[in-house]
């Protein structure tokens, strides 16, 4: 089991009726649980972490978990085996072993002294700093101070004996015990005096500043370095070892195997108020185990006492205990500013406000009702009690209620009647001691109100089993409508400022006319089998629910009547705070109420106590925060800023801690490591992070905490690391493979291109090859067409014009003109085979080039005189459509320039370049806008349609020094013709 909380107040204490009422968390934890036994020294270094010196080793503890430590601040100790230790107030801890020697330790670094070499031989047996900040220890054989770096002896004379504790007092003076004896070195002097004898170990000890000692007859002193001696008065002092100091001011006194704390009376005298016995049974050695060892008090005032077998912290709470031996309590306001409360064995007490009480003659009441300042009725079985105006009297129950039933509730109906609810019995009537079934409630199954309430307007409200709520008229019971109410059976109602409230099993719901609206909490589950609900002076609302108390801050409930939709923050209170048991399920009902000083009681199945809301005890002091340990694989480091971390780290755990010791349970603690988490994470049950996928580089690790009452560290704790990169990690190598994928890349783009290039070619020569063969197969269709139809029969006509003639007479005149018709017809027929075979073959560049000359030259009269024609370039051979069109382009182009623009100068160029062939007829003319004719008629649609076809573009547009330019390109592809059409050429 992790801890073992243990009720502060033994049967014997309870039965002594302590005089106070505080009250105390006991815990303990023993070897099971991680703690380490037989500490003799403790101590608390400035982070807040508690540390326990044992010969099985040094053990940390930040609240929740023991752990054994192997160094301090990140150095090793030179042993497990220790025997005491100390914390400097510049947070040096000093660690003494049991073989001798002593270690100093911080953040800066560790010094090492061992017995024999540089330190006394001896084992270690007690450290102490002075005034002025100066080690001293003290060990078997000898007492010993630091001073520039080396131990030298305190006192020119040695002390005699083994040596067992040393301490300065309050005046600087420094007390060596040693055995059964006492000596004091004042401040300044040089020898050891003398002062007494004592009891020996375990009856000496500084408390306030002063030591106290446990005299021969059995009484208690403390002294001084000027031989005075002051009395501690201390009831039956002889059965107490010695006094020290406890939690939050109280004094604390060893007795046997326990300890007492001790209370003054007003003429000074202390007694014991109570008695803590020693948890026995909890492993070997069982009663012998928890004999005290060692005693310590931390920073916020927890009192710690170490055993043979553990370790155990006593803390103040914030609730005070009734501390009567009972069970089943009830607690309700009484006549005048009384509190009346009791349990289930002990007679009813009456307790004024100056904390006097007397008992009654009533026992286990069940429900309880003030019906005015000076009027009371208290229920228990068998009947009721009345008390009004100084006068009381127990009521029967009628005769025909079984008296071993309970009163459920109590309220006072509109006419000032009493209403009892009887358990099994319904609801009865009670006046002027006539009782009365109530009829109002016939008919309804399970009929037996569980509570009752006549709110401010003075309507009474009954609340029954299974979501039930009914308002109590003259004439009958009005339910509220099925399923408007979702709390399950009612168990409580509270009128707060004019609002109904209605608790039960479920939650809290207010009640506003004829709706039920849920209350929401920020945190589920939190407020379940609600039996008692009251408002304090402060306007909150308190819930006593099986969680314990919780609390509604007075601006959280006023919003609440504005906005009931919105969750309410709450504060709990419950064992942790002295609220121990549950709360009645069924009665005494309800288990809150509220005093005329405006204190808040409670009452429990076994204990009832109350609190001030306006005097809590609160925690100001935020928790230190720690990074405690960094686990990367296999490996733990300890937690430096510019730590460097292995490479291939990819996955870390990341310990840590917050030194709230009173409550730690309730310690809030966020993490977040800066480029990982987008906001702060939660802590939950360990106070760890877990880290994975993580890249080489730096980090920043940050933990932040609150204490129990939610004051934070913001500042909290912070970790910066760096991860190394493996080789293949680095800068320079990314870069480099960076590079070389970018290369590769570019190598790969350059190569798609040449083979989309390539491709591109192939297919421009496919589609001019098959355009090509198209325009080939056209004229060789032509031609067979000419050569087969046409010229054959233009042969026949001249064959069979022949034959005629040499028929004819001879007729000079007309035989000559025959003969010029048949020659012309010849002529005719060898031109056209001519053509036919100029269809047959590919036309040459040149026969082109002559050909556009010649057109250029016909175009008009004195038009070659003004025109030019150049080429640039490697010229090419064309394909046959392409020298067609572009021709034809030119010719159209020229002549436009020669008829129309009226040009003195016209240039006709021709670029044949490795991509495209490029054209251009430039004029210097009147340009487009003066010309006289339509657009039309120069062409210009023919022009854009021929090259368009060719694959090419075409710009028509004024020159760049007037005149009209036209500008065409096809691609190279496209114009010229391949490689392979030459070949075969």
């Amino acid at each position: 089991m992790w801890a073992l909380v243990w009720g502060l107040f033994s049967l014997a204490a309870l039965a002594a009726a302590p005089a106070d009422d505080l009250s105390f968390e006991r815990r303990r934890w023993t070897l099971v649980d991680g703690a380490p036994g037989q500490a003799f020294g403790i101590q608390q270094t400035i982070d807040g972490l508690i540390w326990f010196a044992s010969p099985s080793g040094l053990y940390s503890f930040d609240g929740v978990k023991f752990k054994k430590e192997n160094q301090v601040y990140g150095h090793k100790l030179l042993s497990i085996n220790t025997t005491t230790m100390n914390v400097h107030r510049n947070g040096e801890v000093a660690v003494g072993y049991n073989f001798g020697g002593i270690s100093i330790i911080s953040p800066r670094g560790a010094r090492h002294y061992v017995a024999g070499v540089d330190f006394p031989l001896g084992s270690t047996r007690t450290l102490s700093v002075d005034a002025d900040g100066t080690w001293y220890a003290g060990t078997t054989n000898s007492l010993v101070r630091l001073k520039d770096d080396k131990w030298i002896a305190v006192a020119h004379t040695p002390l005699p004996g083994m040596l067992e504790s040393i301490w300065f007092d309050l005046d600087g003076a420094l007390w060596a015990l040693n055995g059964d004896e006492i000596y004091v070195l004042p401040k300044g002097a040089e020898e050891f005096r003398f002062v007494m004898k004592y009891g020996g170990r375990g009856t000496a000890n500084l408390f306030r500043r002063r030591l106290q000692v446990k005299l021969a007859d059995g009484s208690f002193a403390s002294l001084s370095a000027d031989g005075k001696s002051t009395p501690f008065k201390l009831d039956n002092a002889k059965v107490y070892q010695t006094i020290v100091a406890g939690p939050n001011g109280t004094v604390v006194a060893t007795r046997g195997e326990g300890f007492s704390r001790l209370v003054q009376r007003a003429d000074g005298t202390w007694y014991e108020s109570e008695f803590y016995p020693p948890v026995s049974g909890y492993g070997a050695g069982a009663g012998s185990g928890s004999v005290g060892v060692s005693m310590y008090r931390d920073r916020e005032d927890n009192f710690w006492q170490t055993t043979l077998e553990g370790v155990e912290k006593f803390r103040l709470q914030r609730f005070h205990r009734i501390k009567k031996n009972d069970i089943i309590w009830l607690v309700q306001p009484g006549l005048g500013d009384e509190m009346w409360m009791g349990g289930y064995n002990d007679p009813m007490l009456r307790v004024s406000p100056d904390g006097s009480s007397r008992p009654t003659s009533m026992k286990a009441a069940t429900a309880m009702l003030r019906a005015a300042a000076d009027h009371m009725w208290v229920a228990v079985q068998g009947g009721v009690w009345e008390f009004h105006a100084g006068d009381e009297h127990f009521w029967e129950f009628p005769a025909q209620v079984d008296k071993a039933f309970d009163v459920q509730a109590l309220a006072l109906d509109t006419d000032g009647k009493l209403l009892v609810s009887i358990a099994r019995h319904g609801l009865w009537t009670f006046e002027q001691g006539v009782w009365r079934q109530d009829q109002r409630l016939q008919g309804l199954k399970d009929p037996t109100p569980i509570s009752m309430l006549r709110d401010s307007r003075g309507q009474v409200w009954l609340g029954l089993t299974n979501n039930r709520l009914g308002a109590l008229t003259p004439q009958a019971l009005t339910l509220l409508p099925a399923g408007q109410l979702q709390v399950g059976n009612v168990l409580a109602m509270a009128d707060i400022g004019g609002h109904l409230l209605v608790g039960g099993e479920n939650g809290v719901a207010w009640i506003d006319g004829g709706r039920a609206l849920a209350m929401r909490f920020e945190r589920d589950g939190l407020v379940q089998q609600v039996s008692g609900m009251v408002r304090d002076h402060l306007g909150q609302l308190w819930m006593h629910s099986n969680s314990g108390l919780v609390v509604v801050a007075s601006k959280a409930l006023q919003a609440f009547w504005r906005s009931p939709d919105v969750p309410l923050a709450t504060e709990l209170f419950n064992f942790e705070d002295g609220v121990s048991g549950t709360a009645a399920a069924v009665r005494p009902l309800p288990t809150l109420s509220v005093d005329s000083r405006g204190r808040v009681y409670y009452a429990t199945t076994s204990q009832a106590g109350w609190i001030d809301p306006a005097d809590i005890r609160r925690n100001p002091r935020p928790p230190d925060v720690l990074i405690r340990n960094l686990r990367a694989g296999q490996d733990d480091f300890h937690p430096a800023n510019g730590m460097q971390l292995p490479e291939h780290t990819t996955a870390i755990d990341l310990s840590f801690t917050a030194t709230a010791l009173s409550v730690p349970e309730r310690v809030r603690l966020k993490y977040r490591l800066q480029g990982v988490d987008a906001d702060w994470q939660e802590a939950t049950r360990e106070r760890s992070a877990h880290y994975t996928n993580l890249r080489p580089g730096p980090y920043h690790f940050q933990v932040v905490a609150a204490n129990e009452d939610g004051v934070w560290n913001m500042q909290g704790a912070e970790l910066r690391f760096v991860i190394q990169p493996a080789f293949w990690q680095t800068t320079w190598f990314q870069l480099l493979c960076t590079l070389l994928v970018m290369l590769g890349v570019a190598l790969l783009y350059r190569w798609r291109i040449a083979v989309v290039k390539q491709r591109t070619l192939a297919l421009a020569e496919a589609r001019a090859g098959a355009r090509l063969e198209a325009t080939l197969q056209e004229r060789g269709r032509i031609a067979r067409s000419l050569h087969d139809n046409l010229l054959q029969a233009a042969q026949t006509l001249i064959l069979r014009f022949h034959t005629l003639n040499d028929r004819m007479p001879q007729e000079p005149d007309l035989r000559a003109k025959l003969d010029k018709v048949l020659d012309y017809a010849e002529q005719l027929v060898e031109s056209t085979r001519d053509e036919v075979v100029a269809l047959r073959r590919m036309p040459t560049c040149d026969e082109l080039y002559a050909e556009l000359k010649a057109s250029v030259a016909a175009t008009a009269a004195g038009a070659e005189v003004a025109m030019s024609f150049a080429t640039t370039g490697e010229v090419q051979q064309l394909q046959d459509d392409t020298a067609s069109e572009i021709a034809y382009v030119l010719r159209e182009a020229v002549c436009n320039s020669a008829r129309h623009a009226h040009a003195s100068r016209i240039e006709v160029t021709l670029h044949f370049g490795a991509l495209a062939l490029e054209g251009a007829v430039i004029d210097d003319g009147v340009g487009l806008g003066r010309q006289p004719a339509a657009a039309g008629h120069w062409g210009i649609i023919g022009m854009r349609e021929r090259i368009q076809r060719l694959g090419g573009a075409i710009d028509i547009g004024p020159g760049v020094r007037g005149g009209v330019s036209v500008r065409f390109s096809i691609p190279a592809v496209l114009a010229y013709r391949p490689a392979a059409s030459l070949a075969t050429s």
